[in-house]
């Protein structure tokens, strides 16, 4: 049985795989997202309160519907959380705040089974239970790896990070990276735009897939076509908190206006 990479399917197809985080813990928003057509989502277990076994249950939903399910830790040094999350099945990882190389290397090491790293051998849910032939291989070709670069630091050293063998992908969190800057929330600011150009130009040297976060339809055409191939557009809670507000005050403005 083959292992699917889903990510790398959709930008060899398409040019770009688009996802959303899923902050709620919720394998029905899961299901709403696939059914939508979404390339991937991250089950968010940084700013949120997912576990590792609703991790497992939105993967399922995911993996319904043909889209893949990744997991952004909480702690870039946490290497043997990164290893059971993929053992249970995730479809990779987003590592947040990745600064260095040897912090690049670290979580190679723990993702990667020899000869690029040292995962311990498994023959668990991520391993259908001994369905994939010859699993080791495999994973070490169609788990999807993920690091954020999100810091100056991380900037400074981003060609050392891409140059990581292994890694698949450098996201930008924005936000942070604003924040870290000194110009928080604004992406826009001169400090912050050279930040993303300097880590989308190493990524395209590397040959690493850029990604990077947005929160608009606008914003989201504008990364793609900046030459952003992996691109989340929206957080589910965020998305439903602004999309529901909406609908109650057309509802209520309107009702107004037959008084």
């Amino acid at each position: 049985m083959k292992m699917p990479n889903i990510i790398k399917e959709r930008i060899e197809s398409r040019g770009y795989a688009l996802g959303a985080f899923v902050a709620s813990g919720s394998a029905m928003n899961c299901e709403c997202l696939a059914l939508g057509g979404m390339d991937f989502v991250v089950i968010d277990a940084e700013h949120a309160q997912t576990d590792a076994e609703t991790a497992v249950d939105m993967t399922r939903a995911s993996e319904m519907y043909g889209m893949a399910a990744l997991v952004r830790v909480y702690d870039p040094s946490d290497t043997t959380m990164m290893s059971r999350l993929l053992d249970v099945g995730l479809h990779g990882l987003m590592v947040p705040l990745v600064e260095t190389e040897s912090q690049a290397v670290a979580i190679i090491d723990a993702v990667k089974f020899p000869p690029l790293g040292r995962r311990g051998a498994n023959g668990g849910r991520g391993a259908k239970w001994g369905l994939y032939e010859n699993y080791m291989r495999q994973s070490n070709d169609s788990l999807y790896t993920i690091m954020q670069c999100e810091t100056k630091k991380g900037v400074d050293n981003i060609d050392a990070i891409c140059g990581t063998p292994g890694l698949d992908c450098v996201f930008i969190g924005v936000a942070d990276l604003s924040l870290d800057l000194g110009h928080p929330g604004d992406e826009n600011a001169a400090a912050v735009a050279e930040a993303i150009d300097t880590i989308l130009a190493a990524c395209k040297r590397r040959n690493i897939v850029p990604g990077i976060v947005t929160g608009s339809v606008d914003a989201a055409v504008k990364r793609l076509s900046q030459g952003f191939k992996l691109v989340t557009c929206m957080n589910d809670q965020v998305f439903f908190r602004v999309s529901s507000e909406k609908h109650i005050k057309a509802i209520r403005d309107a009702a107004k206006a037959t008084e």
